[in-house]
């Protein structure tokens, strides 16, 4: 009787790690990962509404978004530096930023 009851919490031990490996997996397994950007050119949600020569004048026109109440991002990439914003706020930023 020793040897079926052993058995048994054997056979349950191995159910059980199975179901919670298939729970994990079915949580954790599933993450999609983008390619890393090792360009730099990748903002994530961000979207760039200007470029500008030097900081100085980045500054000015992201006090002129932040002001306005539009949130900003300064990136600096290369000879520049670009005033990124969220999607949503593309448009006011445009129409602020127009000469």
């Amino acid at each position: 009787m020793g040897a079926v009851t052993a058995l048994t919490q054997t056979l349950l031990l191995l159910v059980v790690l199975a179901a919670l490996a298939l729970v994990l997996r079915w949580a954790f397994g599933n993450d999609r990962h983008g390619v890393p950007d090792h360009t730099g050119e990748d903002f994530g949600l961000l979207v760039e509404v200007a470029v500008l020569p030097t900081a100085e004048a980045a500054e000015v026109l992201a006090k002129r978004l932040r002001d306005a109440g539009i949130r900003v991002t300064v990136a600096r990439r290369g000879a520049g530096h670009r005033l990124l914003v969220f999607p949503a706020d593309v448009p006011d930023a445009k129409l602020l930023l127009r000469p």
